[in-house]
This record gives structure tokens, C-alpha cells and sequence, in this order.
């Protein structure tokens, strides 16, 4: 699973490209650097509140629309997810999670 200025990156670039601005353009516009929206895009920077509200405006979404990942399709990615909440769960949890997966498990 990315994280999630991956993410929020991928949905810029998107979006950016969808209006067909290069991210000189886009920089331009939002009034920063050419290699900051580089950055974001790559997921290496965070944008800040204020950079996220003035790229909704230059791009005529609303704010929401960064936040709209795809969601989780292969099983692959699917494995990946589960292990990471198993990784982060407490004990208790824990035990929930393996007793609905033994039920789960038994009924297929």
C-alpha cells in the first residue's frame, strides 16, 4: 500500500494532466517552483493546506478530489493491506481479527 504523499501526489498529476498543464504550468499558477510540484507529485514533499486549496482552485476541483484514492484491487494489494493493520493491531484486536477469520474460514 502507498503511503500516503504517494498518493496524494498520484491524484495531483492526475488531475494535473488531465487539464493538460505540465507542471511548470501548474507551479506557475499555484505560485511556486517547477520542482516543488515534481516533488509532491513523487510523493517526496507534503503539500501544505494552503498549496492543496489554491491547486483545487487553478484546477477547478474541489479539495476532496486529492483525496479520492483508488481503492484496493489485487490480492496482492489486498494481502499487503491485511498484513499492515495486523502489524499495527494490539493484542486484543488481534484476537478478534483471527477469531472472525477462523468463522469466515469454516463457512467457505
Amino acid at each position: 500500500m502507498k503511503d500516503p504523499k504517494q498518493l496524494i501526489g498520484a491524484r495531483i498529476s492526475t488531475l494535473r494532466r488531465a487539464r493538460h498543464m505540465t507542471q511548470n504550468d501548474l507551479a506557475e499558477k499555484v505560485g511556486v517552483d517547477g520542482r516543488h510540484i515534481s516533488r509532491l507529485e513523487t510523493g517526496k514533499y507534503f503539500p501544505s493546506l494552503d498549496t492543496l486549496v489554491t491547486m483545487a482552485r487553478v484546477l477547478e476541483v474541489e479539495l476532496q478530489e486529492f483525496f479520492l484514492f483508488p481503492t484496493v484491487e489485487t490480492e496482492t494489494e489486498m494481502r499487503e493491506a491485511l498484513i499492515a493493520i495486523v502489524h499495527q493491531a494490539p493484542a486484543p484486536v488481534l484476537r478478534e481479527l483471527l477469531s472472525f477469520a477462523r468463522n469466515l474460514m469454516a463457512h467457505r
